[in-house]
C-alpha cells in the first residue's frame, strides 16, 4: 500500500474494497460458524444419532449422517434432505427410549363406553400375547377416554407404550383387529 501511494496510485478505493470483502466474508462465515457450533452441541448432548427417526427444520426422516455442519435425512419416499445445523431450532426425536402408538377409535353414540373400553383392552391383550409383537409392546393399554362426541359417534382415545420406531406398526395391527373384536363383542361402530 505504501509503495502504491508513493507511485501516485490512490489506495482509498483498494482499502474500501478490501473492507467490503472482509465484511462479506464475515457474514458468510457467521452461518458456517453457527453450523459448526450447533453441530458440536447436538453431538455433545447426544440429541440425534444415526438411525433415529426425527423431525428437524420441517423435515421428517431417518438420520443417515450427523456431522458438525449438517444432518442428512432420508424421508419415507426415499428423498434425501441435507439440513444445515444452523437451521435447526427444535429437534423432535421419535426413537428415544419408547414411543406411543396412539389410536382414536370411533364407536356409535348409542354404544356403552365401558363395553367398548373392554373390547379395546381385549385387542391390546391379544397383541401383547402375539409372539411376534410382545417384545414391541412395553405396557398395558392406556385409555384416555372420550376425545370427541357427535350425534352419531363417540371417539375414544387410547395408546400403547411401544419400543421406538414401532408405533405405526402396532397402530396398524391394533386398527386391523378392531373390526374382528368389535364384531365378537357386539360393539357398534361405523366399521362393523
Amino acid at each position: 500500500m505504501i509503495i502504491l501511494s508513493t507511485v501516485g496510485v490512490s489506495v482509498a478505493p483498494l482499502i474500501a474494497t478490501a473492507g467490503l470483502a472482509g465484511v462479506a466474508i464475515g457474514f458468510g462465515a457467521q452461518t458456517l460458524v453457527k453450523d459448526y457450533f450447533t453441530g458440536f452441541v447436538m453431538l455433545l448432548e447426544d440429541q440425534i444419532r444415526q438411525g433415529d427417526i426425527v423431525e428437524i427444520a420441517g423435515k421428517n426422516g431417518t438420520v443417515e449422517e450427523v456431522t458438525l455442519r449438517y444432518i442428512r435425512l432420508r424421508d419415507y419416499e426415499g428423498i434425501v434432505h441435507f439440513v444445515p445445523n444452523s437451521a435447526i431450532t427444535v429437534v423432535t426425536n421419535r426413537t428415544r427410549n419408547f414411543s406411543y402408538a396412539v389410536m382414536d377409535v370411533i364407536i356409535s353414540s348409542k354404544q356403552d363406553i365401558a363395553d367398548a373400553n373392554s373390547a379395546l383392552k381385549k385387542i391390546a391383550q391379544t397383541l401383547r400375547n402375539d409372539p411376534t409383537l410382545k417384545k414391541m409392546i412395553l405396557d398395558d393399554l392406556e385409555i384416555a377416554g372420550v376425545e370427541t362426541l357427535s350425534e352419531s359417534s363417540i371417539t375414544l382415545r387410547c395408546r400403547l407404550k411401544v419400543m421406538p420406531q414401532y408405533q405405526a406398526h402396532i397402530r396398524r395391527k391394533f386398527q386391523g383387529m378392531i373390526k374382528v373384536i368389535f364384531e365378537q363383542e357386539n360393539i357398534q361402530s361405523p366399521f362393523v
